[in-house]
């Protein structure tokens, strides 16, 4: 059965971890010392590694003997299911030192799951190890987060993801894969298994990863087309920016994923007027000072008043992003507030 490249490139060991340089040294230090704590937490944006990073470091602490027990909370979350993972966490590993369960997306762990957990954490069976991953640490109880040895995994930079993009296109003999890895390494948001997939997708539809192929399985939301949304925007150009969202529709292009990508491309034009650059405070997404793009930048932010209005299309992309979680009509709910944005409402 055919891998996908996000599990065929899923790291396997600390070296092949992208950019959580801190965090690696001091698991690698734990398991040299051979004194690890019975509770972790590995808190960070989705499709950063986090659960990667913990069955490395699971696998490191048993020597590559067994395998974790793999969980997830969004199932396993109420006081009858913690109860039997506490159970379980009793009997000694067959293989292995460590009997370690990966808990996944902890946070959505029940109040009453979480109080049947806090004695299994304070005192917990000699070599039993839980780990607990989570997008939403905030949600954990604050007598729960002050037991666990905490790690924060950082978003992965365009840079990082470009870089093992490239180099997952040189292992699989693909071709004309530079521009390709940039575009995706820019609207993946540090998102690494995002990124991965997107690349599988379009080396299923040719190997020959050039830029043209690439626009084709993942439609043509490119700089130049926000450039003319932003500008159709500013002049109240009603009819072209349906025309821009109709066109987006019609190409299958995720819209949620596109109103997230173009927030991020009118914070680059915020940053722009209000340093004179675009790579002030990040590395942008979208938007790179070439000559041309230059021009283009210039002509649309100027104007009387340009920060203001930028923020409050900044505010108002928010609202969209709010608005459209749980939509079911979210090319009307776009159309609407944009409809309001040209008209200053």
């Amino acid at each position: 059965m055919y891998k996908s490249l996000a599990t065929k490139y899923r790291p396997k060991n600390f070296n092949e971890v992208v950019e959580q340089d801190v965090t690696v040294k001091i698991l690698q230090k734990v398991i040299e010392k051979g004194t690890p704590k019975n509770a972790y937490l590995f808190a960070g944006e989705s499709g950063d590694g986090k659960t990667t990073l913990a069955r490395i470091f699971a696998n490191k602490l048993n020597n590559g003997e067994g395998d974790p027990i793999e969980i997830d909370a969004a199932s396993n979350n109420g006081v009858d299911q913690v109860r039997a993972i506490l159970e379980a966490a009793n009997q000694r590993a067959l293989t292995g030192t460590y009997k370690v369960f990966i808990i996944d997306e902890a946070h959505a762990i029940t109040s009453a799951g979480w109080q049947a957990f806090l004695k299994g954490i304070e005192e917990p069976p000699m070599y039993t190890i839980f780990m607990f991953c989570t997008t939403e640490p905030h949600k954990i109880p604050a007598t729960i987060l002050n037991r666990l040895q905490r790690y924060n995994i950082t978003k992965i930079s365009n840079e990082g993801i470009r870089g093992r993009l490239e180099y997952i296109c040189q292992q699989e003999g693909f071709i004309n894969y530079t521009d390709t890895c940039d575009l995706i390494s820019k609207i993946s948001q540090g998102c690494m298994r995002d990124a991965i997939t997107l690349l599988d997708q379009c080396a299923d539809f040719s190997t020959d990863l050039n830029l043209e192929n690439t626009k084709q399985v993942l439609g043509n939301v490119t700089a130049e087309v926000m450039m003319k949304l932003t500008n159709f925007l500013v002049d109240g150009n009603e009819a072209k920016v349906f025309a821009v969202i109709e066109t987006l529709a019609n190409q299958g292009i995720d819209l949620k994923q596109f109103i997230s990508n173009y927030l991020d491309f009118v914070l680059d034009l915020c940053k722009y007027i209000l340093f004179g650059t675009i790579g002030v405070t990040s590395i942008p997404q979208y938007l790179e000072e070439t000559e041309d793009q230059a021009l283009n930048i210039k002509y649309t932010t100027g104007f009387e008043n340009n920060l203001l209005w930028f923020n409050k299309l900044s505010d108002r992309l928010l609202e969209i992003k709010s608005a459209i979680k749980y939509d079911t009509s979210i090319k009307s709910t776009i159309e609407a507030y944009l409809l309001k944005t040209c008209r200053g409402i």
